[in-house]
């Protein structure tokens, strides 16, 4: 994949994303080719010449008959041309479409990094019932590749896939002049390719062009195994075999193996009345030292295997000495890396090894497999485990398996994808042997996209513990209540990402006036769940209540999951409400209880990471937030909840408009509408339409802008598929969007009707919702401006200014673009040195550094304040306000030096100098003091 940069940076970040996508690396290397290969010149050469003119190339043939040698070949010539090179070996899960796309986004990883990684990211967090959106992107992005490019696919006998099919057919059709395209099967493949073959257009190599002559067998026997032969008997060997490779290569084998001369060989099995296949294999078995013979018996039922697998299943130390025989002597065994670490057997010879261990000691097979699974769970490759643990029939081992690391995988990682793969692959009726496997996978199906099933699931597991013969679960009490709130708050998570927001607001209070005390963790899971739904219903000040007490109780329950998720809901709710120093100290104690980034907590990492480039975009801090928001770009995929998904998107077009790479930023926004629109989430394709239409106007694409508006239908958007309280956001949008066209059309009068009615409107309903305000009250300074009203326009402005300074918050009024300028210079040139205060200079900074970036200067990016005045005369530390707010949480002197990580007597100094610095004396009314100056 990376062959002609091995040691780049690329390559080790592709490593990473493989390894958290949990993707083989080894399918996508062709075989490796030994320097002493047997080569075939002439056959490669003129099928390299015939493919490059037909740019389609199709091998179908037997197991055994060189198809992979020779399409390795190929892979190594083009490389050597500087073409670029892509490969892909299929096997038997790869006709699952979501199994298939995750590979062939790899295999294609190197051509386009950026799309390939949100393909994997969408692919691996959302729901696995349809791919075909995902297929009409990957065709879209593949077609428009302009580099000369060459695919191979090997082992196509695997797909049987109507969906996978019909991608294969359109990309064939539909295929550049750029690229060609290698497909290798042992059976007739099932596409279309009649048009091809009309025109001319295919390049077809079958068995029969596969075959050895022979004069290529006495060549092969003495390049390959060095056996003197006459032309006389590679010419019996050849009508034996009929030149088929495999049967060649066996007859070396066998003929190395015995005492014989060859010609006398060849002509004693040639009778035989047995098939000649089996007859060569067991000649050859049969002829190796009993300790190779018990290895390749042993280790035949591995998928894969190196000498640390090997010796754990053999409970022996010779796996490495075995190996380096076999790959010395070609006894079909395949390398999959350069380092010879890894190996796999032939198919064909992987096949009869299976065969024999299971007719000699069908026992040992499982037991083979189950200690195979072991030594894969001791790695935490737990996909593997388990695959050898149902190879091995132990479903009751897979089941437990699953539910015990089920949560950390979906937790910490926040890879659903994962669990709904192991899911699939256990039989469905060990889906129910315990409750908490059929609430694991419930989790993962709300958090996937697919609510409507996670719901199926807890009611089933609710039917199961109020009757205990339904599934034959024996549970003890505290079991059974432990299972029932788990089901009750996974059914309350699948109503809010079904955007349900009222009824799941509802749902919440119900089971908070009814759960234990002691179900710590599905209380702050239920109070998170509250956070984001007064979120939804942009009920900004509940929302960061609510937020702060699902901290409080994931605190309790040690949960850094729920803690995170706290804090990530109270940093969005806090940049709604302008507070971007509130949602700093979000954004870092979010980052403190995701600890360092490793592929064990990447889902914390990205919230805490997403948060901190959603405060760095809105302070316009681009290049800052261009850097730190790698991890938060995977929430473009990650979760189900409409609104992390409409930021992480909206915010990277953001960051690249503002690099001036706008057609990245349209491909982006079209990205994700179309996610929205194969999900069937309308608010989120909203959204990301209202953003584009904004980022065009802000760029001065106002054609552009209105193109997108007809396209989309913008100002008739559907909404009757919307729960009741999304309405007004919509409504709200449509109008503030109707008024940017208009101020872009020089339309000031109306437009500043539009915007007064809004700015009085949202004070009415929630005067919480400080960006948007901020927003639309620089739309009415740019619309006064522009209506004569040049005073009024600079006095809104001015007002605008003086709030947003404090909080460093520019994204709001920079939005208005460059009909700011004369406000903003106007408001500079009232500026009189001498006479600043410590308050103006702030004010003057800020507008000082608004106009360097309208004008498209560098500006030094804000840094985040040590201190916030509190009263106007006192100052808290930034210490000083984490534990303020930990007070108003209701945490004890022991929990926040727990948090914190200091002292009890450290937090009893700082409340000490705390209760001096407002002036009260005691944590009650500390805590109302930090309510009012909304802290908490």
């Amino acid at each position: 994949m990376f062959e002609n940069n091995k040691d780049s940076p690329a390559v080790d970040t592709a490593r990473s994303i493989f390894s958290q996508f949990q993707i083989l690396e080894a399918k996508l290397k062709p075989p490796y080719l030994r320097a002493q290969a047997f080569a075939r010149e002439s056959l490669t050469q003129g099928v390299e010449a015939e493919a490059a003119a037909t740019r389609l190339l199709t091998l179908i043939a037997p197991a055994g008959s060189g198809k992979s040698t020779l399409m390795a070949e190929l892979y190594n010539g083009a490389l050597r041309s500087g073409r670029h090179c892509c490969w892909l070996s299929l096997d038997v899960d790869d006709n699952e479409s979501a199994i298939f796309s995750k590979y062939f986004i790899a295999c294609t990883y190197g051509v386009d990094i950026k799309s390939a990684e949100r393909e994997l990211a969408f692919l691996k967090y959302s729901s696995i019932r349809d791919c075909s959106a995902l297929f009409d992107t990957l065709l879209a992005r593949i077609i428009s590749i302009g580099t000369e490019i060459t695919i191979f696919v090997d082992d196509f006998q695997y797909i049987s896939n109507s969906e996978i099919i019909r991608f294969w057919n359109r990309l064939i059709l539909h295929a550049p002049p750029t690229m060609c395209v290698v497909i290798a099967g042992r059976n007739r493949l099932p596409l279309d390719l009649s048009r091809r073959q009309i025109s001319g257009m295919l390049t077809e190599i079958t068995q029969n062009d596969l075959n050895l002559t022979a004069s290529e067998i006495q060549r092969y026997l003495h390049q390959a195994h060095d056996i003197p032969c006459e032309i006389k008997s590679a010419e019996i060997l050849h009508h034996s075999t009929e030149g088929w490779v495999a049967g060649v290569q066996l007859a070396a084998l066998a003929i190395s193996s015995s005492n014989t001369p060859a010609a006398d060989f060849i002509e004693g099995f040639t009778g035989k009345d047995k098939s000649l296949t089996e007859y060569l294999l067991q000649t050859v078995l049969s002829e190796l030292p009993t300790d190779v013979r018990a290895f390749l018996l042993s280790s035949s039922p591995l998928i894969r295997f190196s000498a640390v697998l090997c010796d754990h299943i053999n409970e022996a130390d010779n796996g490495h000495q075995i190996i380096e025989y076999l790959d010395k002597n070609n006894i079909f065994v395949v390398s999959e890396d350069r380092d010879g670490i890894w190996y796999r057997y032939h198919h064909l010879f992987e096949d009869f090894l299976r065969s024999e261990l299971k007719k000699q000691n069908p026992l040992q097979y499982n037991k083979i497999c189950i200690r195979a699974a072991q030594w894969w769970e001791s790695q935490d490759l737990l996909t593997e485990s388990i695959q050898y643990y149902l190879t091995a029939h132990n479903f009751d081992k897979a089941a437990d398996l699953i539910t015990a690391r089920a949560p950390d995988i979906a937790l910490l990682r926040g890879d659903h994808y994962t669990i709904l793969d192991w899911m699939r692959r256990l039989p469905e009726k060990y889906h129910t042997s315990q409750p908490q496997l059929l609430l694991n996978h419930a989790w993962s199906c709300a958090f996937s996209r697919d609510p409507e099933r996670s719901i199926e699931l807890c009611h089933k597991a609710l039917a199961g513990l109020e009757d205990a013969t339904l599934f034959d679960w024996d549970l003890d009490k505290a079991t059974i209540e432990t299972c029932y709130w788990q089901a009750k708050t996974t059914e309350v998570i699948a109503t809010v990402v079904s955007d349900e927001l009222i009824k799941s607001a509802g749902k919440c209070k119900q089971i908070l006036d009814t759960i234990p005390k002691t179900e710590l963790f599905d209380i702050s899971s239920i109070y998170n769940c509250l956070a984001y739904s007064m979120l939804g219903q942009r009920e900004y000040v509940k929302s960061a209540h609510y937020a702060a007490e699902g901290y409080k109780f994931s605190i309790k329950s040690g949960s850094n999951y729920g803690s995170v998720w706290a804090e990530f809901l109270g940093g969005l709710a806090n940049v709604e409400m302008g507070k971007l120093r509130a949602a700093s100290e979000n954004a870092s104690k979010a980052s403190h209880k995701a600890g360092p980034a490793s592929d064990n907590n990447i889902s914390l990492c990205a919230m805490a990471d997403f948060i901190r480039s959603e405060i760095n975009v809105q302070k316009c801090n681009f290049n800052v937030s261009t850097g730190s928001s790698g991890l938060g770009r995977s929430f473009i995929s990650l979760y189900g909840p409409v609104e992390p998904l409409l930021a992480a998107i909206r915010n990277e077009a953001r960051q690249l408009v503002w690099g001036g790479k706008f057609g990245l930023a349209w491909e982006v926004l079209h990205h994700g509408q179309e996610i929205a629109l194969s999900t069937n989430q309308g608010r989120l394709h909203f959204g990301l339409v209202a953003e584009e239409i904004e980022l065009q106007i802000w760029s001065g694409q106002v054609a552009e802008a209105k193109e997108t508006l007809t396209r989309t239908h913008f100002f008739t958007f559907d909404t009757s598929d919307l729960s009741t309280e999304l309405i007004p956001a919509i409504e709200d949008t449509t109008q503030l969007i109707l008024a940017r066209v208009l101020l872009a059309d020089n339309q000031a009068e109306k437009a500043l009707k539009i915007i007064v009615r809004l700015i009085n409107a949202t004070r009415i309903k929630n005067d919480s919702r400080i960006r948007l305000l901020r927003t639309l009250a620089t739309m009415k300074a740019v619309a006064l401006w522009n209506n004569n009203q040049k005073k009024e326009g600079v006095r809104e402005l001015d007002k605008v200014i003086n709030d947003a300074a404090q909080e460093d918050h520019a994204y709001p009024i920079l939005v208005s673009g460059r009909q700011l300028l004369p406000i903003l210079e106007e408001i500079q040139s009232r500026h009189h040195q001498g006479l600043d205060s410590a308050e103006l200079k702030v004010k003057n900074n800020f507008v000082n550094r608004l106009l360097l970036l309208l004008n498209g200067e560098a500006a030094e990016p804000v840094v985040d304040l040590k201190t916030v005045n509190v009263t106007g005369r006192y100052e808290l530390t930034g210490r000083e306000i984490s534990i303020l707010k930990l007070i108003g949480a209701g945490m004890a002197n022991s929990e926040i030096a727990g948090e914190l990580v200091i002292s009890i007597a450290t937090v009893k100094w700082h409340l000490h100098n705390i209760y001096q610095k407002i002036d009260v004396k005691s944590r009650t009314a500390a805590a109302a003091y930090a309510r009012k100056i909304s802290l908490i």
